[in-house]
């Protein structure tokens, strides 16, 4: 059975062998991206089934409008994410709150949007993406691994509450 998949951060790395995994797999992709270009020579060879939209999983609106056009997305990989190197004591108030916004708010509010039109439906899975560093720590990494490890904690409550409307929430 072919299942439409909405899948984050999907230009580069992890996102785009996600994205090429679920097409040869037989299934439809909605890859949400910053630049939509980029996966023009896939979406070219994808016969239909590889979407590519526009997307900047920082702007609330971006993520309403982009999930009002899917509202049969029946698996979310949220896989957006951004990290960087820096101590703590040579990180800026900005660049503590860009990876936090990318990579878990944004989880928050992609997730969020998924769920108001899966829970109707009784079924849907959303797969947010998370690190060995939420667990551990390395050094220059602290917004990053408190990102994910955020990620984990919202990934097990979200799946507490979903549960009961059919949906699988993992991370």
């Amino acid at each position: 059975m072919s299942q439409k998949y909405f899948i984050t951060g999907a230009s580069g790395g992890l996102g785009i062998e996600l994205v090429k995994a679920v097409l040869s797999a037989g299934h439809t992709v909605v890859a949400a991206v910053r630049r939509p270009e980029a996966l023009a020579d896939l979406a070219a060879q994808s016969g239909g089934r590889l979407i590519a939209e526009k997307l900047d999983v920082t702007q609330i609106g971006e993520i309403a409008a982009v999930a009002a056009r899917h509202q049969d997305t029946d698996v979310l990989i949220n896989n957006a994410g951004l990290g960087t190197s820096r101590r703590v004591v040579d990180m800026e108030d900005a660049e503590w709150h860009k990876v936090l916004d990318v990579t878990l708010t944004a989880t928050f509010r992609v997730m969020r949007a998924a769920l108001k039109v899966m829970q109707p439906r009784g079924q849907g899975v959303i797969i947010n993406n998370a690190s060995v560093l939420g667990w551990r720590a390395q050094v220059e990494q602290a917004h990053y691994a408190a990102a994910k490890a955020g990620v984990m904690a919202l990934t097990r409550c979200a799946a507490m509450e979903a549960a009961e409307f059919g949906i699988r929430i993992n991370a």
